[in-house]
């Protein structure tokens, strides 16, 4: 059967989709002193028409004193001026291979895009302990036993909202309007966010939001988690959005209906919208779904708290040569055509044989991934694996090491 590769490497079925591991993600105002950018590290990212991509890396001033450098990425229309700020956060897997060594801003790269191109500076965080951010991760020296939400709750909004300033330090980023936006446990630390109601944010979406998510379902220390939730409600007072997928099979739409009448009756602002339901889990539908897919409930939303959402920059349609190939593996390439899951690469070896890469930190590093798993699919006779293409671009057939 053709395999594909995601952004861990890890090779999966076409049948199941690289989208299917992402299953296991479940996951007053406070001054923060002077924040800087260092000099982002050389890499290779795919440029698009009407925007710019760049790496960063933060550093940042805690409540307690210590400093941090966070792993980031911008995605940013290419325009003069100050813009607003989308924050995008990630969710927590809970081993130091997935978190620590896989884990890259680019795993948010498409819902990035989408901000970008209605106007905003799309900023992707990883906050302290994940990827290549100093410090140690909101989850650790927790258990399932004993959780901790709220302290890694007051983890993560420190991060967020000493990120958040060090983002309007650059030229390019305005410190009046900002919109802060979470995925699994990054819902759950942004609505941590919403209770120190943090100055010019007009509005926080949650998405998939939770903590501690169980395989059957359930959530480790429901209580604690609740509790947690309840008490951000009480002083939180900026408007929030709650989308959460039909078939979330971590944090399911009745669990997060709970948590949203918990939030909302101890005093928060919310609104709670469920989509349909997507491929055959959707907790992570915000990097994995076509923007088409969630943008609208979104973009209503930013317009209700005076942010924007119309259009601004309009891609063009990427159309590649098909490789002439069998059905599936055309099939396969269409497929990464249309997907925003940079950095990404397309290999086979003019048969049967496929592989691709998303979501890798850098261009080469996606081109090595999916020669490598075109290769691992070979049997002893077939024709070796070609690069064939790197991002949006065709390329000159770069064979598979060793080759």
């Amino acid at each position: 059967m053709p395999l594909g590769i995601n952004a861990y490497g890890k090779k999966v079925p076409l049948l199941k989709k690289v989208l299917l591991f992402l299953a296991m993600f479940s996951g007053l105002t406070v001054s923060y002193g002077h924040a800087a950018q260092l000099p982002p590290t050389r890499q290779t990212n795919e440029q698009l028409n009407g925007l710019v991509r760049e790496p960063l890396h933060l550093k940042i001033d805690l409540p307690n004193g210590q400093q941090a450098i966070l792993d980031a990425f911008v995605t940013r229309p290419a325009l003069p001026g100050k813009l607003p700020v989308a924050l995008l956060t990630h969710g927590t897997n809970g081993s130091d291979q997935s978190d620590r060594i896989q884990l890259n801003p680019n795993r948010f790269s498409s819902p990035a895009i989408a901000f970008a191109r209605h106007g905003y500076a799309a900023v992707v965080v990883l906050r302290q302990g994940y990827g290549e951010s100093t410090g140690t991760a909101d989850d650790r020296g927790n258990s399932c036993k004993a959780p901790q939400h709220a302290r890694a709750g007051e983890m993560a909004r420190n991060d967020i909202l000493a990120a958040l300033n060090a983002i309007r330090q650059q030229p390019w980023a305005s410190d009046k309007k900002a919109v802060l936006v979470g995925m699994s446990s990054g819902g759950f630390s942004v609505l941590a966010a919403s209770a120190l109601n943090p100055s010019g944010v007009q509005a926080i979406i949650n998405v998939d939001g939770g903590r501690g998510a169980k395989k059957d379902g359930s959530v480790c220390d429901q209580s604690g988690l609740f509790a947690a939730i309840r008490s951000y409600g009480q002083t939180a007072r900026i408007p929030t959005l709650w989308v959460y997928a039909a078939n979330d099979r971590s944090f399911s739409p009745a669990l997060g209906r709970q948590m949203f009448d918990i939030y909302n009756q101890a005093g928060g602002k919310a609104e709670f919208y469920r989509t349909e339901a997507y491929h055959q889990n959707g907790h992570a539908f915000l990097v994995s779904a076509p923007e088409r897919f969630w943008w609208q409930p979104i973009a209503q939303f930013l317009r209700q708290n005076a942010l924007p959402a119309a259009e601004t920059v309009i891609l063009p349609k990427v159309s590649l040569p098909l490789p002439a190939l069998s059905p599936a593996v055309r099939q396969a390439f269409e497929d990464y055509q249309a997907a925003q899951t940079y950095e990404k690469a397309f290999a086979t070896n003019g048969n049967a044989v496929w592989g691709s890469a998303i979501w890798a930190r850098t261009r080469q590093a996606a081109e090595n991934q999916a020669l490598a798993v075109c290769q691992e699919q070979r049997r002893k006779n077939d024709a070796a694996c070609v690069l064939y293409a790197s991002g949006n671009q065709m390329t000159v057939a770069r064979p598979a090491a060793g080759t």
